[in-house]
């Protein structure tokens, strides 16, 4: 019997290289960016937000390009890409959610929205707008500047993560 797993783990293995290989058929990965499509530009991220995190916009904009970078063969341009990307973070907020009778506030949760607007020039039917939101909570007997660097880097990576599974991924 161990042979016989033993055989067929080697056969799914050869499939799984050998369609992995295969132009044009089901790719591990998962992307499904049109072939024609061969560029990317990314604009900055302004924080429109009533909180201003100084270094907020930047490190937004910079983990967008570089998740896009990573996992695509897509070429970073400054200005007409094929894929445009743009936006503004809209909403950057910390908020009690829930309540305990002796202390009061026991759960605060901080969240981002972000505004993006996806445009293909060629295939016009992907594009989007959409906002997106993220939230991250956390124990209200923390002080928010204390915890903020790490819950804020938390929401980026949600946040870029989503937008690049509606244009890379079409989730």
């Amino acid at each position: 019997m161990k042979g016989i797993k033993g055989n067929l783990g080697i056969c799914f293995l050869a499939i799984l290289f050998t369609l992995s290989g295969c132009k044009g058929c089901y790719r591990l990965s998962g992307i499904n960016i049109p072939a024609d499509v061969k560029s990317i530009s990314v604009k900055f991220f302004p924080n429109k937000a009533a909180i201003i995190n100084p270094t907020l916009s930047q490190r937004f904009t910079e983990q967008l390009k570089d998740k896009f970078l990573r996992e695509t063969s897509l070429t970073l341009v400054a200005n007409n890409g094929d894929f445009k990307i743009s936006g503004e973070i809209i909403d950057y907020k910390t908020e009690p959610i829930a309540f305990n009778t002796s202390t009061g506030t026991a759960k605060n949760r901080f969240s981002m929205t972000v505004r993006t607007v996806f445009e293909c020039s060629t295939h016009k039917d992907l594009n989007f707008t959409e906002n997106i939101v993220k939230f991250q909570e956390f124990d209200a007997t923390q002080n928010f500047q204390t915890v903020e660097a790490n819950l804020s880097d938390e929401v980026n990576k949600q946040i870029v993560q989503e937008i690049f599974n509606k244009i890379a991924l079409k989730w």
